[in-house]
């Protein structure tokens, strides 16, 4: 995948435990900072950043609590980014309530909080957080000058809560566009999904095809040059698949490479590689096994194989394996290594097929 669509695929998913009330956390903490230095310069009051920090302090250890037991993952947003600006909200409620003089710093920082879900919020809940926002922010001025106060700074507060209010709209539509990005990301990062999916596997039969065992061989040589961990690799031919497809037509031979296919795929470790080399011969490579794990492997495969039911498609035959094995020698080139497993395999046939061979020699 593009590392820019990768880049941008990951931002969309949920965090991880310590990425997960960054930013959030942070907005917050720049909010109280920026209390404190007003406190220090006597414009706001002690007591309104003692009790924003307290609120902070208590939201913050319950967001913690939640990721570190990763409690959050039962919810339907495991990020809990709705919740986090909630309580940043809450947080600047309160030191508005406390100090009036707090009013000038809220708008700013409700903006900034409302930004941090921008890309992960939909924008039904941005427009909900949004109005709850300016909702609690109207109570708490109509609060304070009920039923008299002064007019001036009731005004004045009145005037704050309109900015704020025509502000919010554009971080709600951001918040869309956002959404929408989003949703065509995860639709772009699927589709390249299934373009690898169809670029790296054989079409009949689900399994790698030859480029991506090219590939894979050439990743198990580079593991065993620098670690010194055996591998093998086993050639596998269809016996008399020729004579299959002229006597019982090719739609018969296709459904005997599929259930072969489904057979290999049900029989190899989660690190084994199976693909189609071409026609009816596979290749499987076998890390960190040597030799004689191979050969039982192998001996294992071709067992299965024969036991194949196909009497419905194939009375009274019964399908039968030749298999080639060799070992990857420290140094060995990739073609030397498949000519290997390739006498192996022609060995195998010269001897009566349906048997496994292999060479112990280099």
């Amino acid at each position: 995948m593009h590392p820019l669509l990768r880049t941008l695929s990951q931002s969309a998913t949920a965090p991880s435990r310590g990425q997960a009330i960054s930013h959030i956390s942070i907005a917050s903490l720049l909010y109280l900072l920026t209390i404190f230095v007003f406190s220090q310069q006597g414009l706001i009051s002690q007591q309104a950043f003692l009790g924003g920090a307290s609120v902070l302090a208590g939201f913050l250890v319950l967001f913690f609590v939640l990721f570190w037991f990763r409690i959050n993952v039962r919810f339907r947003e495991p990020s809990l980014t709705f919740a986090q600006i909630a309580a940043s909200v809450i947080m600047m409620i309160t030191v508005s309530c406390l100090d009036r003089a707090a009013q000038t710093v809220f708008g700013p920082f409700l903006l900034v909080a409302l930004s941090c879900g921008i890309f992960r919020l939909g924008a039904r809940a941005l427009l909900l957080l949004a109005i709850g926002s300016i909702s609690a922010y109207l109570i708490m001025i109509l609060a304070r000058n009920f039923p008299a106060g002064d007019n001036d700074a009731f005004r004045m507060d009145l005037l704050q809560w309109l900015i704020v209010s025509l502000a919010l709209p554009l971080i709600v539509a951001v918040g869309k566009e956002a959404g929408q990005l989003r949703d065509a990301l995860r639709t772009t990062h699927w589709q390249l999904q299934q373009f690898e999916e169809q670029a790296i596997r054989d079409e009949l039969t689900g399994l790698y095809n030859r480029r991506q065992l090219q590939t894979e061989l050439d990743a198990a040589i580079a593991r065993a040059n620098r670690h010194g961990i055996p591998f093998c690799v086993c050639l596998i031919d269809v016996d008399h698949f020729k004579d299959i497809n002229d006597c019982h037509g090719h739609l018969v031979g296709d459904l005997i490479l599929r259930e072969f296919a489904r057979i290999a795929s049900d029989s190899i470790r989660d690190s084994d590689v199976i693909g189609r080399y071409g026609g009816d011969e596979f290749m499987q490579i076998l890390p960190d096994t040597d030799l004689k794990g191979a050969v039982m492997h192998a001996e294992r495969l071709r067992v299965y194989t024969h036991f194949l039911d196909l009497q419905n498609v194939l009375p009274p035959h019964a399908i039968s394996l030749s298999i080639g094995v060799a070992q990857f020698q420290p140094g060995e080139a990739v073609t030397t290594l498949i000519e290997r497993s390739d006498t192996a395999l022609y060995r195998a046939k010269e001897r009566g097929r349906n048997r496994v061979e292999w060479i112990d020699d280099y």
